[in-house]
């Protein structure tokens, strides 16, 4: 795997650059946070994100400490009902 990394106020990005089918994220993030700590000569702290980009949090050993891990993300899901006779339909969001 491929990344180009990122870095700002104690944070790392790693955007996943090639393209490649069936990755698992838990391949991603040890490879992606393997490739944060050889870019910045930094410990990975916390890592969180999805197989394409990941954000992770620096120890660098210089007395600052790390950044805090931003909070998870509401996901929704919705469900579209079928076509009314004008051709709009409802769209049912849960989210959690």
């Amino acid at each position: 795997m491929q990344f180009d990394i990122r870095t700002r106020d104690g944070y790392a990005e790693a955007i996943r650059t090639n393209a490649r089918l069936g990755v698992r994220m838990r391949d991603v993030a040890s490879t992606g946070g393997r490739a944060i700590t050889r870019a910045t000569g930094c410990a990975v702290v916390w890592l969180q994100g999805d197989p394409s980009v990941l954000l992770a949090g620096l120890d660098c050993g210089d007395g600052q400490a790390p950044p805090p891990q931003p909070r998870s993300r509401m996901v929704c899901t919705g469900t579209v009902s079928a076509p009314y006779r004008d051709g709009d339909s409802d769209v049912i969001f849960s989210c959690g």
